[in-house]
């Protein structure tokens, strides 16, 4: 393991000698402000003390423990907990109460499974019975749902709206069909908000939060870019993410390119002072960095900044490639500290966009940008409520 401090007169100068020192893994454990000593330090400014660790060791060991390549291999590993185990357990009747235990665990187990299954069947048995009685087109407009992710009872809600819209003799035009499918859809989708700036304000704050990888920083440039060149909007950008040594950095590349200032800060009176000098712009974007929604210690910390910055929205950055169920989980812990509004990551890294129906029909809230590539400004877009969903229904994979 290595730890060392790097002094200088800025985060940026003390940054770059980390990175170029202990590489892209390694992680800031400590930031302060250091003045230098006795009476003539008085006449220095302030400088950055930053100290950094990086355990390559460590890491090479979690990798090969996880590839189950260890000395010995994964039961090796295990075998001086299996001896603790058994050294403890020395009472025959112990050992019998421990089995009997065990069976009924797995006799309870296999009962609920039962009933999880008998629930499952009946379900499917009642949306057979529904659709069945559905003209032909309905029933393939179902189909094509459901191949495209979107949960079978949402789905199953869909068309039986579109089948109370259609004449009860019949269907001869299948295209008008599609077209009351698709309004039943849009209808389903909530409204679209991108980010209005009322030019009778100044300093309105955004912030972006969300769980690790989905694309924040990313993101908060392209809108910085994109509000700034096509909007001529005045925008300043300000950092929580100081974890990783090269986040920041990736951040300060962005706003150089674009010519907009940015601070890095690491407290919440920090944030109020940044702020503060950015009252005058048009906008001010704050990067968060990716939180565990199931890390209570890291939510409250988030919590912290919002409660003193009070944003004027809070967009929750969610990536389509995120399992259904967790989507939901994802929103709901972060709804703790405030949601106003979504953004909707890496569609270009999948065909199946049913995970944002049933991510809004469940959350309710608006979505205000889709993203569709790493490209900075090009690849984000205002949603088209009508384009998505002629991509649920993939009539033309183009879309």
């Amino acid at each position: 393991m290595k730890i060392k401090k790097y002094v200088a007169r800025d985060f940026k100068t003390a940054l770059q000698r980390a990175k170029e020192e202990m590489g892209q893994d390694a992680i800031i454990l400590h930031t302060r402000q250091v003045k230098k000593g006795g009476i003539l330090g008085l006449l220095y400014p302030p400088r950055v003390e930053i100290t950094v660790v990086v355990d390559d060791k460590l890491q090479v060991n979690s990798d090969r423990l996880r590839s189950g390549s260890a000395p010995g291999g994964p039961a090796a590993a295990a075998k001086p907990e299996i001896s603790a185990s058994i050294d403890t357990i020395s009472p025959t009747s112990t050992i019998n109460n421990s089995e009997n235990s065990s069976r009924e665990d797995e006799v309870l187990l296999e009962i609920q499974r039962m009933k999880n299954l008998m629930t499952d069947i009946k379900s499917r048995m009642y949306e057979v019975e529904v659709i069945k009685g559905m003209p032909e087109q309905i029933q393939q407009f179902y189909e094509t749902l459901i191949n495209n992710n979107v949960d079978r009872d949402i789905a199953l809600k869909v068309v039986n709206s579109v089948a109370t819209r259609l004449p009860k003799d019949g269907i001869s035009d299948d295209a008008w069909a599609r077209d009351v499918c698709l309004h039943t859809l849009q209808e389903v989708i909530q409204q679209v908000q991108p980010i209005q700036i009322k030019s009778e304000r100044k300093g309105m704050i955004v912030f972006l939060v969300g769980p690790t990888g989905v694309g924040k920083t990313t993101t908060i440039a392209k809108l910085a870019a994109n509000l700034t060149f096509l909007d001529s909007k005045s925008v300043a950008l300000i950092t929580l993410d100081t974890y990783r040594v090269s986040a920041a950095e990736q951040l300060r590349t962005f706003a150089e390119i674009i010519g907009i200032p940015i601070s890095v800060v690491f407290t919440p009176t920090d944030l109020m002072l940044a702020i503060e000098q950015y009252r005058e712009k048009d906008l001010i974007f704050v990067d968060t960095a990716g939180r565990s929604p199931y890390n209570s210690e890291q939510m409250e910390e988030l919590r912290e900044f919002v409660d003193i910055a009070r944003p004027d929205e809070t967009i929750l950055v969610m990536s389509i490639t995120t399992d259904n169920n967790d989507l939901i989980n994802i929103y709901q812990r972060f709804q703790s500290i405030g949601v106003d509004k979504l953004i909707f990551t890496k569609l270009d890294e999948t065909c199946s966009y049913g995970s944002i129906l049933n991510a809004l029909y469940e959350i309710r809230k608006p979505i205000a940008y889709f993203t569709t590539g790493q490209n900075v400004p090009d690849d984000i877009e205002v949603p088209d409520a009508l384009r998505l969903a002629q991509r649920l229904l993939r009539r033309d994979e183009a879309l």
